[in-house]
């Protein structure tokens, strides 16, 4: 896994080497607290515009809200469908109707796909007042982007309802096995559009997302040493950004410092370093016999959460941007691993060993009020946040194999992003519109 302590990568990565606009009318929902139904009707076709399934952008605004915790779908889709042909029958909305189908919330859309682009007028309101929350056009979207467009409409729907910041407008990125090797993928945050984004056949482990979404940083064999490599998004091109010998590994990218925080055993030993997007700039953190691993930054960049076996056992420990303040954060449990620090600064999510199986939980980021999301007989790792720092991606082979997950914050929401093959480490991205 990712961040399982560097003892165990070493072990595994020494084999592997010797083998070679609109008023608004805002209304707030309170998390955990309250989940609102709200009805998608089947968008409508603007005249002469080209068609598309009626229901392709409500399904993938249904699943974005059913994930955000906030919202469900009405239970009978036949219903929904009913009423909405009534309204357009009438040329009016039937609040009552909508509310006596239980629904909280009405979104009511019309697309317009053309060539090369594809654009939505859509129109949310609250059923019980019958006020409008919003009326918005989304759009121009290229016209093979129309689930971008579902996805910005959900991340609107979230905002103004909630005030919360959605997630819709995310992808993940993570290691996948299919074939021969392991490559580096990425998915949209619901699980779709899975794609290949390096085709090496070799080993890739440990990415993370880079300067302002449009880089990732990685861990790759490809020229037999496990260096660390960035990949620019736009065109896919690839570069090496630190291959001292031994591991380049584990990357955590500060967007606030502009710069990585990564595990270097240069030096003999695995200890922690800090460099620039380039390599450059390279300063040590850590100066401990111990193995120091799986560094992660805090949203500020002031400080690094990270793993490491000093005191006989593998716990989670903070310092300073400086590597100075060395404070252990975890006395319990004796296999404390993979910390990632929440982009709202106020927590940390970590795997932990209960049971003889490793969960994830949370706790503040001083140590107390420890959080068990996980249950069961089954290994769940490699947690990382959503940018919302209500949702965390994280591994688990509850299914036999390796697969990535989506969990909330109070464990009231998991969903299953992968199926084929073998799937691990995810990094969640910030905001992608």
């Amino acid at each position: 896994m990712k961040r399982r302590l560097l003892c165990v990568c070493i072990l595994i990565f020494s084999f592997l080497f010797s083998l070679h606009a609109q008023e608004t009318h805002e209304i707030v929902i309170k998390p955990k607290k309250y989940v609102a139904t709200i009805a998608i009707p089947p968008f409508s076709c603007k005249p002469g515009s080209e068609e598309i399934k009626s229901t392709a952008l409500p399904d993938v605004i249904y699943r974005d809200l059913e994930l955000s915790g906030f919202f469900l779908r009405p239970q009978n889709d036949k219903f929904v469908t009913d009423t909405n042909r009534s309204d357009l029958t009438a040329g009016k909305i039937d609040f009552p109707e909508w509310n006596r189908l239980g629904c909280s919330f009405l979104l009511k859309g019309e697309y317009a796909l053309n060539p090369s682009s594809i654009t939505a007028d859509c129109y949310l309101y609250d059923v019980k007042t019958g006020a409008r929350i919003f009326g918005k056009n989304f759009g121009d979207y290229p016209k093979n982007a129309w689930r971008r467009l579902a996805h910005r409409i959900s991340d609107e729907i979230v905002r103004y309802v909630t005030h919360n910041q959605g997630i819709a407008c995310s992808q993940i990125i993570y290691i996948s096995k299919l074939g021969k090797g392991k490559d580096l993928y990425i998915m949209d945050s619901d699980g779709a559009e899975q794609r290949a984004l390096t085709n090496d056949q070799n080993l890739a482990a440990a990415p993370c997302w880079g300067i302002g979404g449009t880089e990732v940083y990685y861990t790759s064999y490809k020229e037999h040493n496990p260096d660390l490599w960035a990949m620019r998004l736009a065109d896919n091109q690839t570069g090496v950004i630190s291959s001292y010998p031994g591991f380049n590994l584990s990357p955590s990218w500060c967007e606030k410092t502009q710069r990585l925080v990564l595990t270097l055993s240069k030096d003999g030993n695995s200890e922690i370093y800090t460099m620039d997007n380039r390599g450059k700039n390279l300063k040590r953190l850590t100066y401990d016999r111990a193995i120091d691993s799986s560094p992660s930054w805090s949203p500020e960049g002031n400080q690094v959460v990270f793993t490491s076996d000093r005191s006989g056992s593998p716990q989670i420990y903070v310092m300073d941007s400086e590597g100075l303040n060395v404070k252990r954060l975890t006395f319990q449990g004796s296999y404390n691993d993979s910390p990632v620090w929440s982009p709202l600064g106020d927590r940390i999510a970590f795997a932990s060993r209960k049971g003889g199986y490793f969960h994830i939980f949370l706790m503040d980021t001083n140590g107390a009020n420890w959080i068990q999301l996980t249950e069961g007989s089954s290994n769940n790792e490699d947690p990382c946040w959503a940018p919302d720092g209500r949702h965390l991606a994280f591994t688990s082979n509850r299914t036999g194999s390796p697969q990535i997950y989506v969990i909330n914050d109070d464990a009231t929401i998991l969903m299953q992003l992968t199926k084929n093959g073998k799937n691990q480490s995810p990094s969640w991205s910030p905001i992608l519109y």
